[in-house]
């Protein structure tokens, strides 16, 4: 469907691909199939979430076996294996598989675990029987399996264009920042009661709030792409607070709270932190746990005023490889 595949024989490999966290946000689908977004998005790969996922075909196999954290997930492994008939579908090939991946992050806590997950799985699955393919096609299929998935497949600062099947893929941002840093505040490892795909669909309902957070969307990315390249780690952070508010009062206007209380001590915290000088900004996904955003000389002041909390410091992780 791409181009030229070079197909060749494979040992067992395992496929690491990293979380990324969006700075401005993918919200709502025009395509639930091919889980095409209204609106671009811009995120930040980290280094010390992940997920590492192997792919053994099977001959003698009559439908996938899938092992998630060293058990059978049937929620998930249905997901994955419908994601594996597209794969199969695509690109000719035969044969089930047996799955066995492991999530380095909480799943299904609104920590972007199916980002990292189906861009893990979309590689090892064409990696490991013979097919070399282009980064841009490995973003567009692991899209197919979750929408920020196609973000996943790079490291750093990348961008999501909202397109059409062909066109909506990522691509990185030439934007080295060394000292730039995202702290995960880890406040609920469990899974959420309602899910990211349901929350974006209930939005997408409600006409008038939407097509006003898709607009305002557009001229957040404008904005956050300028500050970016600047370094303006104030901008950057006043942009991914406003953008992230929006979208949680738009969810919030369907009946779906994400914010616990003490996702509201943790933002208030951040706030008192900021009226001290000292550069610390929020941004959420869909979920309680926050995620800070600053630069490294401010880490040690950070941690010391949350001490409470469990913390992942994370700077700039890196695309999709083999382990």
């Amino acid at each position: 469907m791409f181009g030229f595949i070079h197909l060749r024989s494979c040992n067992k490999l395992k496929i690491r691909a990293y979380v990324n966290f969006a700075l401005i946000k993918y919200w709502g689908k025009k395509d639930e199939g091919l889980k095409l977004p209204y609106q671009t998005s811009l995120s930040f790969t980290v280094d010390k979430l992940y997920t590492e996922t192997e792919v053994i075909y099977d001959k003698n196999l009559y439908q996938d076996i899938v092992i998630i954290n060293g058990k059978k997930d049937e929620k998930m492994g249905n997901r994955v294996a419908k994601h594996m008939d597209v794969i199969r579908r695509e690109y000719n090939i035969n044969s089930y598989a047996h799955i066995i991946s492991e999530n380095f992050v909480p799943t299904g806590a609104g920590l972007a675990s199916s980002a990292s997950a189906f861009a893990a799985l979309a590689y090892a699955a064409t990696k490991t029987y013979g097919l070399e393919l282009s980064k841009t096609e490995l973003s567009r299929l692991a899209r197919i399996g979750s929408g920020s998935a196609s973000r996943s497949i790079y490291g750093d600062f990348v961008i999501w264009n909202h397109g059409d099947d062909k066109t909506s893929v990522s691509k990185p941002l030439d934007a080295k920042w060394d000292d730039f840093r995202v702290i995960v505040c880890m406040i609920d490892e469990n899974e959420k009661e309602c899910s990211s795909s349901d929350a974006m669909k209930k939005s997408v309902m409600n006409e008038e709030l939407y097509s006003n957070w898709v607009l305002e969307s557009q001229k957040d990315l404008s904005e956050m792409l300028q500050a970016i390249e600047n370094k303006d780690i104030e901008h950057v952070g006043v942009i991914a607070e406003k953008n992230a508010e929006h979208m949680h009062a738009l969810i919030e206007a369907t009946g779906t709270k994400y914010k616990t209380e003490k996702t509201l001590e943790v933002i208030s915290k951040v706030k008192a932190l900021r009226e001290k000088g000292i550069k610390a900004f929020y941004t959420m996904d869909a979920g309680p746990n926050v995620k800070i955003i600053t630069i490294e000389s401010e880490v040690a002041e950070i941690k010391k005023n949350l001490l409470n909390i469990q913390m992942i410091v994370c700077k700039a992780g890196f695309d999709a490889h083999e382990v």
